[in-house]
């Protein structure tokens, strides 16, 4: 959850700020609306894999691209690329472990653009980068998780491909200077119903 005003209802804060640079960057995480549906629960697979030769052939296309950008020794962030890990809503490393991330030039220097303004108004505070340019087969996988249930609609359908599989969206949050991630009201890939619009206006009204 942003929170998009001061205490005084004047001057926008930084989260506004930067939210505004970032407009076009920001993945949002999958989410509920409030609309009766329940938590979605993954169902954790039997036999978790890793999609090492998959992410091999997208990452060699990525960089024979000269229109992606290697994010990943950005200054000011630091990368916990949820997907390169078993700690996702599928279950599976679908990164094969990749401690890199990809975005078009464009999308590149906003994340710059945002870097600084960052650091101007709070020193030693950092991104953290859970997703950036994502594979068709990352978001075919994505959306597997999902099918069959009332959460499908959450998630791009891969034939027709999401902004992060054009190398246009990020998912991050922000850290202080001691390295602890601000609480945006939810965790990454939340089905909370506060993680959805609806939700997050409720949760804001609530004091959350």
């Amino acid at each position: 959850v942003w929170d998009c005003t001061s205490s005084s209802g004047s001057r926008p804060t930084l989260p506004f700020k930067i939210l505004g640079i970032l407009l076009l960057l920001i993945g949002i995480s999958f989410a509920a609306e409030a609309s009766g549906k329940s938590v979605f629960e993954p169902r954790h697979p039997a036999k978790p894999l890793r999609y090492c030769s998959a992410y091999a052939k997208w990452e060699a296309y990525v960089k024979s691209d000269t229109s992606y950008v290697d994010i990943s020794r950005f200054p000011h962030m630091t990368l916990d690329m949820r997907y390169g890990t078993f700690q996702n809503v599928t279950g599976h490393d679908l990164y094969c472990g990749a401690k890199r991330a990809y975005l078009k030039t464009m999308a590149a220097q906003k994340l710059r653009k945002a870097i600084r303004l960052l650091q101007q108004e709070k020193p030693g505070y950092r991104f953290i980068v859970y997703d950036a340019a994502r594979p068709v087969y990352a978001q075919a996988l994505l959306r597997q998780t999902v099918a069959g249930t009332p959460f499908s609609d959450f998630v791009s359908n891969p034939k027709r491909g999401s902004v992060h599989n054009f190398g246009y969206a990020l998912d991050l949050t922000i850290a202080d200077e001691k390295g602890n991630a601000l609480d945006m009201g939810t965790d990454f890939d939340s089905f909370e119903s506060r993680a959805g619009e609806q939700g997050e206006a409720d949760a804001l009204k609530n004091g959350f």
